[in-house]
């Protein structure tokens, strides 16, 4: 767990990065401390305010607290991409192929959340009848990870943190239960966080956003990185069509990041 003023623009040390790597495998997810700057912090919360309120950005507003395809609006998401230290974390994670799946925000008022505890699309490695959990020996597969950047302060329950059952990716399973899971005894864990922390989860590993019962609006911008064999999410896939000026602005990395990749298995 990071501690620094604030992570500078680059890879982690090596020893650094194993010790991350070692607690997102083991419990599922991961803690880093002040990784963006308050500039960063001020921009992305007015960008994504600015999708909620201009009707020109009415395609990547999905219900009333979710906005996606983030990087369609403005260029401080397509920076984002690939922003040390966090991309190259998610490299060590998922491979130097890895791209991107989608770019959201959650912007929910009082009241608002996905609050029931789930797995991030669907269940990849269930277990088979007659066997309680996969074996502590192995280290999971992660085919999909999200980085969560929480923007305004998370001090409490009523702030709706996230909240992970450790070691839950190892299940095998759905949560047994939505509201108040356990697994082999352990209880959610809710994070709390600063502006500019950020957390790392495997989409296998049991989460949630808890309510949001404080008066304040919690802001939480999001990137979903897979693996290149996974597909994109950019709707209307098939037809997707990305913006020419996103193209333009981006580096090799960051195209590649944006699925622009070489030829591989398959064609």
């Amino acid at each position: 767990m990071t501690t620094a003023t604030h992570l500078p623009l680059s890879p982690l040390p090596e020893a650094e990065m194993d010790h991350i790597l070692a607690e997102f495998h083991r419990d599922g997810y991961c803690i880093l401390r002040n990784v963006l700057t308050p500039d960063e912090i001020e921009a992305l919360i007015t960008a994504i305010d600015r999708i909620f309120i201009d009707e020109r950005f009415a395609a990547n507003r999905q219900g009333p607290f979710i906005a996606v395809r983030l990087f369609e609006t403005h260029p401080i998401f397509e920076q984002m991409l690939t922003r040390e230290p966090i991309i190259t974390l998610v490299e060590r994670l998922l491979g130097d192929d890895c791209h991107l799946i989608a770019e959201n925000a959650v912007r929910n008022r009082p009241g608002e959340a996905i609050s029931q505890f789930h797995v991030d699309d669907l269940l990849i490695f269930p277990v088979a009848e007659g066997m309680d959990r996969h074996d502590p020996r192995l280290t999971m597969p992660v085919h999909v990870l999200t980085v969560q950047m929480p923007l305004t302060p998370v001090h409490e329950l009523a702030d709706g943190p996230s909240q992970y059952i450790p070691g839950s990716h190892y299940s095998g399973r759905q949560p047994n239960d939505s509201e108040h899971p356990d697994f082999e005894g352990r209880q959610p864990v809710s994070i709390f966080t600063e502006p500019g922390d950020l957390y790392l989860h495997n989409g296998q590993c049991w989460h949630r956003g808890a309510p949001n019962t404080s008066e304040k609006t919690r802001y939480l911008f999001q990137l979903s990185f897979s693996r290149r064999w996974v597909s994109q999410r950019f709707y209307p896939f098939v037809n997707y069509q990305l913006p020419p000026g996103v193209y333009e602005r981006a580096d090799q990395r960051r195209r590649r990041v944006l699925g622009f990749h070489t030829k591989g298995a398959y064609g």
